[in-house]
């Protein structure tokens, strides 16, 4: 009788391990099947608020925003909301609110979130406030998670001037979020370039054959426009800075060449402040001949025009000398700025330099540009290879340190005019030789300011002629890494302006207008945006010569600071504490641009 329960036992047993194993291997697989199939594919759901910018009059009463989640959620889901003053202060101009929302498993419908505007009898400017999501569980924040709200007055009798910020058309700063429009549509006006350092991208329907005359008018004072037209694959066609000399507006002219969508970029040249300067854009199309032909390439151009890019840089070989080079510009240019690229590896010391044959009037400047088209540190330039003398051509060294192209940038030290462009004429030579460890001669000198990333020369100072080649010495590096993304590839779309006229040697004093923004770029995009910018952080002008403290002051909400009327008798160092960053400036105008990259949160605290 003891055996059979026992046989029974040990079946039954056997018959749970057996149930097990299989419901093991059940699970098992059905987890497989979610990890390889793309069906089961797991995305995390995405917090976004919108709109992101809306205009109200104080006497509205109240204003509502959506919350919305994408994709559906497959667990439930909270995200905190505050509003954050900004030129309006809450108890003032509105009233302050905070909370959390929920999304339930699957629930998909926004959640709103309604201010409470106050309807003073302030006779007052525009002002604004922000809000914004945070601290989301089992999701993310998508973009945008701000939202800004603007408050124009309604008092009658006021007196004070509505401000306008960002425009209704934001965001609109990539070929992604352009801005939808139609040829021969109505101008699209009230367009803004706030914050500072904002660009405006544009689309429309293209056909072939049909020329497209794209421009940007009625521009308020404070306003140069800088126009880019791109086709369908986005890359750029034409630009325009002035149509003609003291006029601040831009124009191109084109003749599409395929069907599709073709895009237009407008950034503003001026460091002046945009807060209440407009502008409008505007596409036309026309079949019949203009009376101005499409802008191209001038008979008396260059053979290596156009190479005012870097994706357009004219090819050097080391050993090749390129004559008959000129400043006559092209593609509906005022100005031209020549771009070359030299293929370099470790050890290889290359000297690039411009000869200016009898009869030209051409003076150039030079500068070197790494790999990724950002300036060396030091600045590596020149203007004149003799020092001032009547040798007006330039001559810049460089031991290479990486395997990867070397950019050479040749300018004029002024601007020709137009119908003198081609009387400036160069030639371009670039050799090397394999550097020895041990140099017996001095290096050439290099620049040691810049401009703060707009591309302008610092003063140079001459290069001798050397014998054999010497690296030049190591800086101690600023260590950054913590807070910036060293040495970023640039954006898809980079602006060159034309090398402006190098800052003499001497003395005397200047007087300077420095800019100042500093920004948590918290969605990448290497631009400044009206909620980016890092508030009361403080700036310090110094002498760079005597180390005197010029100036001081501290970032406003939207992450300016604005020096005005500086006076140096040379180089001013910009010094921003908190980052621990430190930059050399020269010349009459500074526009610095300091970027906070993003950085991933700690999963916990240790």
């Amino acid at each position: 009788m003891a055996g059979s329960h026992n046989k029974q036992f040990t079946r039954a047993v056997m018959v749970v391990m057996s149930f097990a194993i299989v419901l093991v291997a059940a699970i098992s697989f059905y987890r497989l099947i979610q990890l390889t199939n793309p069906l089961y594919a797991q995305t995390t759901p995405s917090l976004t608020i919108t709109p992101s910018f809306r205009t109200v009059v104080e006497s509205v009463g109240t204003t509502t925003f959506n919350v919305t989640v994408s994709p559906a959620p497959t667990e439930v889901i909270t995200v905190s909301y505050t509003t954050a003053n900004g030129t309006a202060v809450a108890g003032s101009d509105f009233v302050a609110a905070s909370g959390v929302i929920t999304f339930d498993i699957g629930d998909t419908n926004p959640k709103p979130i309604t201010l409470e505007i106050i309807n003073d009898t302030v006779a007052e400017d525009s002002q604004f406030f922000n809000l914004q999501l945070f601290d989301p569980i089992s999701a993310t924040l998508g973009t945008p998670s701000i939202a800004t709200i603007n408050i124009t007055d309604n008092d009658s009798g006021a007196t004070a001037t509505p401000q306008i910020f960002a425009d209704a058309q934001e965001p609109n700063n990539s070929f992604n979020e352009a801005t939808e429009t139609a040829a021969d549509a109505a101008n699209i006006c009230n367009m803004t370039f706030y914050p500072p350092g904002d660009q405006d991208y544009f689309r429309w329907w293209g056909k072939a054959g049909i020329t497209y005359i794209v421009s940007t008018s009625n521009l308020n004072a404070g306003i140069d426009t800088v126009l880019n037209v791109y086709n369908t694959n986005q890359s750029q066609i034409a630009s325009n800075d002035d149509v003609s000399a003291g006029v601040f507006r831009s124009e191109v002219r084109f003749t599409a060449n395929t069907d599709g969508y073709y895009y237009a970029r407008v950034t503003n040249k001026s460091p002046v402040d945009p807060v209440n300067r407009l502008y409008c854009f505007g596409v036309d199309a026309t079949v019949e001949p203009t009376s101005t032909p499409p802008p191209g390439f001038p008979a008396d151009a260059d053979v290596c025009e156009f190479n005012s890019t870097i994706d357009t840089a004219c090819l050097m070989v080391l050993g090749e000398t390129k004559s008959g080079l000129n400043f006559v510009p092209t593609l509906g240019s005022t100005q031209d700025t020549d771009i070359f690229k030299v293929w370099l590896k470790p050890g290889i010391f290359v000297t690039c330099e411009t000869i200016i044959p009898a009869g030209s009037a051409a003076d150039t400047n030079m500068i070197f540009w790494d790999n990724n088209g950002n300036p060396f540190n030091p600045w590596l330039g020149n203007d004149d290879k003799d020092g001032g003398g009547l040798d007006f051509g330039s001559r810049v060294s460089y031991l290479s340190t990486y395997t990867g192209w070397l950019f050479v940038v040749v300018g004029p030290r002024s601007t020709p005019p137009l119908d003198e462009a081609d009387l400036h004429e160069y030639d371009l030579t670039c050799t090397g030789v394999e550097s020895t460890p041990t140099p017996t001669a001095t290096a050439t000198s290099s620049f040691t300011g810049g401009t703060g990333g707009t591309g302008g020369f610092a003063t140079s100072t001459p290069q001798p002629t050397v014998a054999l080649p010497t690296q030049f010495p190591t800086p101690t590096p600023i260590d950054f890494s913590q807070f910036f993304t060293p040495t970023p590839q640039p954006p898809p779309v980079v602006q060159f302006q034309p090398l402006p006229t190098s800052t003499p040697a001497g003395g005397g004093t200047q007087s300077a207008t420095i800019n100042v923004t500093l920004y948590y770029d918290s969605n990448n995009n290497f631009l400044p945006e009206l909620t980016e910018g890092i508030v009361n952080a403080a700036v310090a002008l110094y002498d760079n010569g005597t180390g005197e403290l010029i100036s001081f002051g501290h970032t406003n909400e939207t992450g300016v600071a604005r020096f005005t009327a500086v006076n140096a008798a040379g180089a001013v160092r910009v010094v921003v504490p908190f980052l621990n960053y430190s930059q050399v400036v020269l010349g009459e105008n500074a526009e610095i641009l300091v970027r906070v990259a993003p950085q991933p949160l700690p999963i916990g605290i240790p």
